[in-house]
């Protein structure tokens, strides 16, 4: 049983759910059933949620499939703790409008390109397995 991608991937699945959620909420305080019919808030919701079920589900496999492998627990929290990080900070960071604080545009950055690395870091030890 992959016990440490169990806690990660509870906790992304937890992040799921609120986003998910909150996108509903907007769409009931809007009455927009698809789209999100200009309205920058929902817009904003709909990619927060968005960009975690693009990214999540295959870092949560990644994760899984590294600890099925052997690889040793304390890589596998290192993978996990990071990965919660940046997909944790993406959604507080996304933006909109280009004038948005530096603060924002450099985590949105770091978040991204974070969870890249940890997918490609992830993928060359599964090939080297």
């Amino acid at each position: 049983m992959p016990e440490v991608a169990l806690l990660y991937t509870g906790l992304l699945a937890i992040a799921f759910a609120v986003l998910s959620t909150l996108v509903s909420i907007r769409r009931g305080q809007t009455n927009i059933p698809l789209g999100h019919g200009q309205d920058r808030r929902l817009e904003l919701a709909v990619r927060r949620f968005g960009n975690l079920s693009e990214y999540g589900p295959m870092a949560c496999l990644v994760l899984v499939l590294l600890e099925m492998s052997g690889t040793s627990s304390g890589w596998l929290h290192a993978y996990g703790i990071a990965l919660v990080g940046f997909r944790s900070l993406h959604p507080v960071s996304l933006f909109c409008d280009p004038d948005s604080p530096l603060w924002m545009k450099s985590a949105r950055f770091v978040s991204a390109a974070g969870t890249a690395a940890l997918l490609l870091a992830g993928g060359i030890a599964l090939v080297a397995t």
